[in-house]
């Protein structure tokens, strides 16, 4: 039966249509480099790992077909090219006085560089089936991994400069010869490399839902069913199982199912979202986790906040109905400690129905990990949407471009997070939202319009009305029965109080906590209330909190969402205040 090849991925046609523009002759592979991909569809479909795909796809007629890493040495596609390269091999022996041709050639990069430049120059002088020649060179970042110049080896500094030269060379470039440098992570490469105008750069995503779709249906996984088929012993048909999985690669997926499949357990909808979240988590280095939306919850369980709960309502509304191009990128959520962020957002993401992913604090002390750990997790994301993003403590995570002392992880690691949020194509498949009670700490660049370009800051109580909300709401949540005269007292004696939802709640707890060693837990009574508001100190600097609030104010979006005190206060004059309260902070 004839062969049928694979259609070619979108990165493959990008790859494709760089390599037959003859305008490069040095091309960097990046992002989902560990995956599985289609190679041919009939008699049998057939997946690959990318060394063999790059073989048997895209470069299965070529003469000479060279892979290279620093655990194998120099490889080669198939039996039939070694014999040649041996060959050649021979007569440089014979000119230069080596013996490479029987003790094979040298491991070490450095000293293969000037026999592989040789080479290319011979080759490129063949014609027909004889010409044409490709390098694949793996873990590329480990010969010339991004480094100060100072600090760079000798090794890696020959390495660099003669892929440098190679990549501008004429005559390998009308010769017919390409040298493919395959990394996960592009930042862990030389700059010179990555800025170099006569290098291409080809960015491998995971599969989107068409791609996972084919893969689920090819048969490809019913070799580990035992003679069934994953039809057979799956809930889900293959286009639920397709959705299912978004954010996952070919390989993980084939895992995923493969572990089932193998041990005779039903693939059920709880078992795939479960064993996602697990890979999902587990590739991103536990460095990202997933929130479940809590059954029921929704924007009414939020006290006070109502400007902030109007707009967010619309988001939520936007997102139900797929109006993506009028989406957000992201919405920036400032505001003093214990004002609720981090509740409020839960029951947005819960009327929103989207899965959430948290990203956590993701630097390493390790060379190269931060920006590893980056990549994947912009690669997750950018495969998983529609997800909300939710970034706490989000002026420390992104970092800014001033950052000095790391060798320049910070600076890079931001302007990777400006430019993926910076990226308008992913409007709607992403909303990012970012919690901070120090807005002003966030580079300048994130809060423009098309990235954080919706402030809706948070603020405690601002009237008694408010405060008894906050205290009626808390409450309830807890099972506390609040009667009257504990509601005119609140009214009354903390009316006037400033007063945020972790206030409330510690103060709850308290009052409870006596009524309980009092032995009348089941009823608040009001002299439990009134012993926990007396003995209740708020410990922090009222300086600290005057300079969180004031910043949210100066970085809120929309008039609207400011309270009454605010809406019209000359800047200039909340300038000095936050100037003043940053200038007692110091002294202190």
């Amino acid at each position: 039966m004839s062969t049928t090849r694979a259609p070619l991925p979108s990165w493959a046609v990008e790859l494709a249509r760089l390599w037959n523009s003859g305008a490069h002759s040095l091309f960097i592979l990046h992002g989902n480099i560990h995956d599985l991909f289609p190679v041919t569809t009939a008699p049998a479909p057939v997946y690959a790992a990318l060394g063999p795909y790059l073989s048997q796809r895209l470069f299965p007629t070529r003469a000479h077909l060279l892979h290279y890493d620093l655990g194998a040495g120099l490889t080669f596609a198939t039996p039939a090219m070694q014999t040649l390269f041996f060959e050649w091999l021979k007569i440089y022996d014979e000119v230069e006085g080596t013996d490479f041709h029987r003790n094979g050639p040298p491991r070490v990069f450095i000293n293969l560089l000037p026999i592989l430049r040789r080479f290319f120059l011979r080759m490129a002088e063949e014609t027909g089936t004889a010409r044409g020649v490709t390098l694949v060179v793996n873990f590329a970042e480990k010969l010339v991994p991004a480094s100060e110049e100072n600090q760079a080896s000798y090794d890696e500094r020959v390495a660099l400069v003669t892929l440098l030269s190679w990549a501008a060379s004429t005559e390998l470039h009308h010769g017919d010869v390409g040298v493919i440098l395959v990394t996960e992570t592009i930042s862990e490469l030389h700059g010179d490399l990555l800025q170099n105008p006569h290098v291409a750069r080809v960015r491998i995503d995971l599969p989107v839902l068409e791609e996972r779709a084919a893969f689920l249906a090819s048969g490809w996984l019913d070799r580990h069913a035992d003679g069934r088929t994953l039809a057979a012993q799956s809930d889900l048909s293959t286009d639920d199982l397709a959705r299912r999985t978004s954010g996952l690669p070919l390989l993980r997926i084939e895992q995923l199912l493969a572990t089932a499949l193998r041990n005779d357990r039903r693939v059920t909808a709880s078992y795939v979202s479960s064993g996602k979240r697990t890979l999902i988590e587990d590739y991103c280095g536990d460095l990202v986790r997933f929130k479940d939306p809590k059954a029921g919850r929704s924007l009414e369980d939020v006290a006070t906040h109502v400007a902030a709960k109007a707009r967010l309502r619309e988001l939520a509304w936007l997102i139900r109905e797929g109006k993506h191009a009028v989406l957000e990128r992201g919405v920036l959520v400032p505001g003093r400690i214990g004002v609720g962020k981090s509740y409020l957002i839960d029951c947005f993401a819960s009327e929103c129905g989207l899965p959430v992913l948290e990203l956590g604090q993701f630097r390493s002390k390790w060379v190269g990990e931060t920006e590893r750990q980056q990549a994947r997790i912009l690669l997750t994301i950018r495969a998983l949407g529609p997800v909300i993003v939710v970034v706490d403590e989000a002026d420390a995570v992104f970092g800014n471009r001033s950052a000095d002392g790391d060798s320049g992880v910070s600076s890079r690691v931001f302007a990777a997070f400006a430019a993926h949020l910076g990226d308008s194509s992913l409007r709607g498949r992403e909303l990012w939202i970012a919690m901070t009670s120090r807005p002003d700490l966030m580079a300048i660049d994130l809060k423009r319009q098309g990235r954080f370009g919706l402030c809706v800051p948070l603020f405690p109580a601002q009237t008694p009305d408010e405060v008894v909300e906050l205290f009626t709401v808390i409450a309830r949540s807890q099972k506390i029965t609040l009667a009257e005269p504990l509601l005119a007292y609140i009214r009354e004696n903390l009316g006037a109080r400033a007063l945020t939802g972790s206030d409330v709640e510690a103060v709850l707890v308290r009052a409870r906590e006596r009524a309980v060693l009092a032995g009348h837990d089941d009823t608040l009574v009001l002299e439990d209330l009134q012993t926990a508001v007396d003995a209740f100190i708020d410990p922090l600097d009222e300086n600290l909190i005057e300079l969180q609030e004031v910043a949210a104010v100066l970085a809120c979006s929309d008039r609207r969402f400011l309270p009454e005190r605010y809406r019209d206060s000359d800047r200039s004059a909340l300038r000095k205040a936050y100037d003043n309260a940053r200038r007692i902070l110091r002294v202190n």
